[in-house]
């Protein structure tokens, strides 16, 4: 049984930091799909010209708040399903337990704080856009979203430390009970 939960520790890591890369991806590169100048699919669908651009950025905003709330909820079950696994395996102490902790601090910083936040913000200078929208919002939303990013960033130091320091690593390398 040892043998599975390590596995499933290591690909629940694995899994996690690779999704977060995905997610980076995919928030970042949903804006150029909906510019009406980069992909002429988009023009055609947000026609008439005069406000493609704006609802390019609507769609896409739309669409990155969706992923986000998505992936802040499969976060969740990633945190319980890793405290799960450390506390099957007995691995509830020193630095698996506190790399486990800040990845918790992290999402729930982000799912209870800057997701919120951001969303909110998001959607008032969505519905200001076409008057230039309130530089005060635009402020507010750029440090939450910066935020966001800085401690997105973290958890995936903190994920590629929790890989590096997995207890699979260590049973492959022939160490049974590192971790």
């Amino acid at each position: 049984m040892t043998a599975l939960v390590r596995s499933l520790h290591f690909a629940l890591l694995v899994s996690w930091l690779a999704l977060t890369l995905g997610v980076w991806w995919t928030a970042t590169n949903s804006f150029e799909t909906f510019d009406a100048r980069k992909n002429p699919v988009a023009s055609k669908l947000f026609e008439p010209a005069s406000t493609t651009k704006i609802k390019g950025r609507m769609a896409a905003r739309e669409v990155n708040a969706r992923i986000f709330e998505a992936w802040n909820r499969l976060q969740i079950v990633f945190c319980v399903l890793l405290f799960y696994l450390l506390w099957r395996a007995g691995w509830i102490r020193g630095l698996p337990l506190a790399l486990a902790g800040c990845l918790l601090l992290i999402v729930g910083v982000h799912v209870l704080w800057f997701s919120p936040k951001i969303e909110a913000l998001g959607r008032i200078l969505t519905n200001a856009e076409a008057s230039a929208g309130d530089p005060a919002v635009q402020s507010e939303f750029g440090r939450y979203h910066g935020a966001y990013v800085v401690t997105d960033v973290l958890k995936a130091c903190v994920l590629a430390a929790a890989i590096w320091i997995s207890p699979w690593r260590g049973a492959a390398q022939g160490d049974p009970l590192q971790g």
